[in-house]
């Protein structure tokens, strides 16, 4: 099962890798560098960088190096493939940049080829070191360092079987003295002893140096934990001492089998059990003191263990990893993502529910890795690495920051900072995270450094130092008083109200330069641009509304100042003049240009500082305004119909009866159903408004200027078409509540039309037939057309209409129905089938009397009720109270205002019914009736709309036609009679002197041309 782990988290990748990252300080807050990374590199295909750990050569050593795991490296061990091998990386960066910036050597702690024993006679390995996977794991204390081969087989001599019990060496004294150091080499081998130990599959040191072997094999995989000193492994060792017990050596025993399969030992710091349980064993007699235990199986819980304070209370705090922990977010489709569990520790061994830190990349391994970091920003509380090497974008991995503080139970864990991994593997995945160190100060700059673990390249990045800064802005004064004008405006003869700003910054931190430059962005009046006002002051000497300053602080010079002037601008370009004015300050680090490792702003040190001025108003010693603010409202109705040409008007007075009121305005609230149309002012002697239209958040407003200030005593009276009265601004008026009830009404009305309106029998030439195969031998075209039309004001959803036509009188046809045709919303169907014989139909074109009735149908202005014909004379109705009438009902979909629906039944008079009867005139009516439903509104009427009504055609009698032969004779005789009669009239009248002309008398006519003569004479 151990050998399991190793293999699925490297068994796939030819190199890893060994990252360290020391501590830097940046403006987010976070100071780990990985811009400028150092690289470590291993052999191909080693697992170089496996395990890591810091190494100090000596307690005096002023320098820290880095020693590298390479499990499956070569050595130069005669016969043994693949021993694995730990690497010496020596640090700081190699200023000859001609040469290999990082080069690592190996360590020899082992250069021996296998122990061999004589068996039965024969020579053969006493323990096999090819594959034992030396260098998996690597810890260091002070001047110790221990490496462990948790893979190493032995054979054993009680039964010769080989055995992978694991093993370990020490070193001191700067690698000048080894020894191995074997616990489960012993007489006790197969699995239920400690044969399958692996001793070494984790390893680390107690506070005090002592030596903890954790070996998860022993006992059927119970595992177990054993401890011992240095001292006492070094003294008295012998190479061929194959089997032996250090003095003082302490272990675990094997307990009962219900705690087979507990993996004891399987991580170091504290132990592991059953990948559910973390048990904590007193170093000093190894018994348990208490576990912490797991919520889900299978999820490695306690793969990884760490140990730190997180919120300075001076107990240690305790993280575990459980990296294949799955979150579900359904029940049937779970994600591994990985969780770390947070167990504060408030008094001795009395711990808290755990926090929880889970990982948010789908098989990411988040807690792969734990380490605690020491105090990276140095704010006084230690801060935490944990490693997802199988996450990010390209799943190259990560490694996530994060800080400490006090109220952790409240706050958790704050995430500073993600390190992603700067390349790829070029055979897989690169891990990056797979392992992590920290909590050492490897450039001795006062910051402690983190080294990370991945499958590829190493990297090494210093730390940077944190700068904190303290910054103050000063006004003077912070009351502008527009009246008092004591600034030239330059390149003018302006006189303007002005304003001193002082910046000053103050710096502190661990191992700063000496030389800190900070830009000091200072924006006035920034809240204005943020918003889109108009900015009130700008610089004197720019005439903008923002400057950037540098500020040049230090160790020798702390404490630094700028100053500024500033003027109000007039008040003719500005209408604010209650909000403070607002100037921001905001600053940053200069990018240096001659360090190679620039500092960085505190992450938990605002960079951001903000002060407010404010303009003096008439408003008495505490430049305070209280106005007194009354509304008051009206409206011209009461009542709004829906659909109708609703005309609003809302009369409103503003009146202020206290102090001036600033940029007062008044706004109304346009609901979505009213449209704006203007502003009236009813009174001539009130001031004129300033209305302006807006959209505000898909809100419709109507603002309109009352002053600023709007003076005591003030009365405003505007008048609103289509709106709703809403005061917003500093000091409100009293609200007004308006109220308009709403209704839903509409007209209906039923109209139509017969043609023909009336129908003579019989025609001329034509009988009906005894069996009619065509429609038109049945008789003439009888059409009703009926319509409904909508007047409104409102609209209606649905309607039923009723139609009852005259069809048969017992077993005769009377209107012989063929079909029945609409128009607009409506569909209908018949309580009997239409054209029941199957008669041969013709596609008859509507007459112009029809069509214009169609075309009058849609116009709204000429309306008018069907009427029956004029009857002379007393005729028989027929209709559905004494004779069978078909019903057609139909379902009017919705009308709005001015829309209509058609009904059209095309039919043929049943001449052969009347020819049986003549002379009795017949009316023929079918009646129609309409009743509306509901309508399309929330709010319905009491009581809908409905009507009946009825038209007819009427069946006439006219005389027969009569053929007389009238001979010629008789016809040249009435000629010649009339000539006759002619001629003898005209003798008549001439004997009577009837054609006898009246002359005047001759004298008469010689006076009138004498007459005549003078009258031209005298022209």
């Amino acid at each position: 099962m151990c050998a399991y782990r190793m293999y699925a988290f490297g068994g796939m990748l030819c190199r890893v890798v060994s990252v360290l990252w020391p501590v830097l300080s940046i403006v987010s807050g976070f100071n780990l560098h990985a811009e400028r990374p150092a690289v470590f590199r291993g052999p191909e295909g080693s697992y170089f960088g496996y395990s890591v750990d810091f190494y100090r050569p000596t307690p005096e050593s002023s320098t820290l190096s880095v020693l590298v795991g390479a499990p499956k490296a070569n050595t130069s061990q005669p016969g043994i493939i693949e021993g694995g091998a730990v690497y010496y990386c020596p640090y700081p960066l190699n200023p000859d940049p001609t040469k290999q910036p990082y080069s690592c050597t190996q360590i020899p702690f082992d250069n021996a080829n296998n122990r061999m024993i004589k068996v039965n006679g024969t020579r053969e390995p006493l323990e096999f070191k090819s594959h034992q996977w030396f260098g998996a794991s690597v810890r260091t204390h002070k001047d110790k360092v221990v490496a462990c081969a948790p893979l190493y087989h032995w054979r054993t001599v009680v039964n010769g079987e080989k055995d992978p019990v694991g093993t370990c060496y020490v070193a001191v004294q700067n690698f000048s003295a080894y020894a191995e150091y074997s616990p489960c080499r012993t007489n006790d081998p197969n699995p239920e002893g400690q044969g399958f130990c692996q001793a070494g599959f984790s390893v680390d040191f107690t506070k005090e140096g002592t030596l903890v072997v954790g070996g998860p094999g022993s006992f059927y995989w119970q595992g177990q934990v054993m401890t011992a000193g240095v001292a006492e492994i070094l003294n008295g060792y012998s190479l061929k001492a194959v089997l032996r017990r250090v003095p003082g050596e302490k272990q675990t025993h094997a307990a009962a089998d219900t705690h087979d399969d507990s993996y004891l030992g399987n991580t170091h710091t504290l132990q592991l059990i059953p990948m559910t349980t973390v048990a904590v064993i007193n170093s000093t007699n190894l018994t348990f003191i208490m576990n912490f235990t797991g919520e889900q199986m299978a999820s490695y819980f306690g793969y990884s263990v760490a140990v730190t304070d997180l919120n300075g209370d001076g107990y240690d705090d305790v993280l575990v990893g459980a990296p294949l922990y799955m979150e579900r977010e359904r029940e049937s489709k779970p994600k591994e993502v990985g969780r770390v569990y947070l167990y504060l520790q408030h008094s001795p061994l009395t711990f808290s529910e755990p926090l929880l830190l889970t990982g948010t990349h789908t098989f990411g391994r988040f807690g792969t890795a734990i380490a605690p970091l020491g105090d990276l920003n140095q704010d006084g509380y230690n801060d935490v690495a944990v490693g997802c090497p199988f996450g990010g974008e390209d799943r190259s991995g990560l490694v996530l920051i994060y800080n400490g503080q006090r109220d952790l139970t409240a706050r958790g864990l704050t995430l500073s900072q993600e390190l992603y991994g700067a390349w790829a593997s070029s055979s897989g995945l690169s891990g990056y995270g797979f392992t992590l160190r920290g909590d050492r100060d490897l450039d001795n700059n006062h910051y402690p450094d983190l080294i990370v673990g991945a499958f590829g390249k190493g990297e090494v990045s210093v730390a940077r130092p944190v700068v904190s800064v303290e910054a103050e802005m000063i006004l003077t004064p912070r009351i502008l008083n527009p009246d008092d004008r004591s600034c030239l405006l330059t390149e003018s003869d302006i006189m303007v109200t002005c304003l001193r700003v002082d910046i000053c910054a103050k710096v502190s931190g661990v191992g700063i330069p000496d030389s800190v430059v900070l830009n000091a962005e200072l924006q006035l009046d920034w809240l204005k641009g943020v918003r889109g006002g108009v900015k009130r002051v700008y610089f004197l000497d720019s005439h903008q509304p923002q400057h950037t300053g540098v500020l040049t602080l230090g160790h020798s010079r702390p404490h630094s100042c700028l100053n500024y002037t500033v003027y109000l601008r007039g008040e003719d370009e500005f209408r604010d003049k209650l909000t403070p004015i607002s100037l921001a300050l905001n600053y940053s680090l200069a990018p240096p240009s001659n360090l190679d490792l620039p500092p960085v702003l505190n992450r938990y040190s605002s960079t951001f500082l903000q002060e407010q001025a404010y303009i003096l108003l008439d408003c008495g010693e505490d430049n305070e305004c209280i106005p007194d603010l009354q509304l008051s409202a009206s409206i011209d109705r009461t009542e709004l119909v829906v659909g109708d040409d609703n005309l609003v008007m809302l009369t409103i007075n503003a009146v202020n009866e206290g102090e001036g009121a600033y940029e007062t305005e008044l706004h109304t609230l346009l609901p979505p159903e009213a449209d704006y149309i203007g502003v009236e002012r009813r009174i001539e002697a009130l001031s004129r408004l300033n209305c302006e239209y807006r959209m505000v958040n898909d809100s419709r407003l109507v603002v309109c200027d009352l002053g600023n200030p709007m003076v005591a005593g003030t009365e405003v009276s505007p008048t609103h078409t289509q709106t709703q009265k809403n005061t917003k601004k500093y000091t409100h008026s009293n609200p007004v509540s308006l109220s308009l009830s709403i209704s839903a009404r509409a007209q209906l009305d039923l109209r139509g039309v017969c043609h023909p309106s009336q129908v003579v029998l019989p025609f001329p030439h034509w009988e009906p037939k005894e069996k009619p195969v065509k429609e038109d031998d049945v008789g003439p075209q009888v059409t009703h057309i009926y319509e409904l039309h909508n007047s409104g004001p409102s609209s209606i959803r649905e309607a039923e209409l009723q139609v009852g036509w005259p069809s048969r009188f017992r077993d005769e046809h009377l209107l012989y129905a063929l079909e029945v045709l609409t128009v607009g919303p409506i569909s209908c169907r018949s309580n009997t089938s239409l054209n029941p014989l199957g008669l041969q139909t013709s596609s008859v074109q509507d007459t112009p009397e029809l069509l214009g009735f169609l075309r009058n149908s849609s116009s709204p202005h000429r309306y008018r009720r069907a009427t029956n014909a004029a009857q002379p004379y007393s005729s028989k109705t027929l209709n559905c109270s004494n004779i069978i009438c078909l019903r057609v009902l139909c379902v009017v979909g919705r009308l709005d205002r001015g829309q209509s629906a058609v009904v059209k039944i095309r039919s043929r008079l049943w001449a052969h019914t009347f020819l049986q009867r003549r002379n009795d005139p017949y009316l023929l009516n079918s009646t129609v009736s309409f009743r509306v439903t509901a309508l399309p509104y929330r709010l319905q009427p009491s009581s809908l709309p409905q009507h009946t009504t009825s038209m007819g055609t009427l069946v006439l009698w006219g005389t027969p036609d009569v053929a007389f032969a009238i001979p010629l004779w008789v016809i040249i005789l009435a000629i010649l009679l009339g000539l006759l009669v002619l001629a003898m009239l005209t003798l008549a009248m001439w004997k009577c002197g009837f054609f006898d002309r009246a002359r005047p008398p001759a004298d008469d006519v010689s006076d009138r041309e004498q007459l005549t003569s003078d009258q031209l004479a005298d022209a």
